[in-house]
This record gives C-alpha cells, sequence and structure tokens, in this order.
C-alpha cells in the first residue's frame, strides 16, 4: 500500500462526491468546509487558498484539507490546522483525520496521520495535538500508533468527552 496525501485534484470530482454520499449514509460528513453550492473548479481553487490563508471559512485558522490517495483511489481526508484558534486549542487539535467506511480497518489511518505530523514538523509545529472522542477506541489506537502521549479526558460537546493526544 502506497497512500499519499495530497491537494484536491479537479479530476477527483467523482470520487469525492461518491465519498460524500457514502459518508452521509454512515452518518458522518467528507468536511465541515465541504461546498457542494460551489462548481468543483471553485471548490478545488478555495480549498487550494485555504493552505495559505485565503477565503478561509467563517472562524476557521489556515488549514490545508487533503485527500488521502492509494493508487488512484481516495480512501479518506485529512484536515491539518496550521494555527489552534480557542476551539481547536481544546477539542479539536492540529489533524482532523477520516476513512471512507470502505476502506476502514486497513491501517490508512495510521498513514494518514503520521503523513498530517510530518508536514506540520515540515511548518516548525511539534508537538501537534491531535483529539478522538473518549469512545473512539480505533482512533485512539491510531494516534498511540502514531506516538501520542495522552495528556488529559477532558469533557467535550454532546456530552462527549475527548481525548487529548501530543504527538511528537
Amino acid at each position: 500500500m502506497s497512500l499519499v496525501l495530497r491537494r484536491l485534484a479537479l479530476d477527483d470530482e467523482a470520487q469525492v462526491l461518491a465519498a460524500v454520499a457514502e459518508l452521509a449514509v454512515d452518518g458522518g460528513a467528507w468536511s465541515g468546509h465541504y461546498r457542494p453550492d460551489l462548481p468543483w473548479p471553485e471548490y478545488v481553487a478555495l480549498v487550494h487558498g485555504w493552505e495559505h490563508g485565503v477565503d478561509l471559512p467563517p472562524g476557521a485558522p489556515p488549514l490545508a484539507e487533503l485527500v488521502a490517495d492509494v493508487e488512484g483511489t481516495i480512501v479518506g481526508r485529512a484536515t491539518i490546522r496550521f494555527e489552534l484558534d480557542e476551539f481547536h486549542r481544546t477539542l479539536g487539535g492540529h489533524v482532523g483525520y477520516l476513512v471512507r467506511p470502505a476502506f476502514r480497518g486497513r491501517g490508512h489511518a495510521t498513514h494518514m496521520l503520521r503523513q498530517a505530523v510530518e508536514i506540520l514538523r515540515d511548518r516548525d509545529i511539534c508537538p501537534a495535538l491531535v483529539t478522538c472522542d473518549d469512545d473512539n477506541v480505533a482512533s485512539a489506537a491510531v494516534i498511540e500508533r502514531n506516538g501520542g502521549i495522552l495528556e488529559a479526558v477532558v469533557p467535550g460537546v454532546r456530552g462527549v468527552a475527548k481525548r487529548r493526544y501530543w504527538v511528537i
């Protein structure tokens, strides 16, 4: 397996739309920043601009929203935040990631987080704060496989506690 985190491309439209639909059925979302109201080329340009702080979603810090590509198939998405606002300093962290339902259980999230932390290190952001719901055993294992050190379990939103890890 050769997973690569990369920027969104114009030819990714069909796969991202499929992922959006799959995740909606699964009760999740591709991204809190996804804009289905925009034509695809405009959306791709918008996402690329976020890395440079251009046209950020309301209240969002500069971020990169990257796709996880395995030999031409988009298996997931990673969001990397280069700055932390108050919410992300407490509950959201530097990295968010998801794997499409059909591709779970194959180690993709572990590789995604490893590469996301490397991207942060390249920008002199170290250690990285990574969080997950306290009851998300799979995500906690991904973080721990990447060297995550549990700092605390803190109250979250909607009654779900969050685990706060630091990855060096």
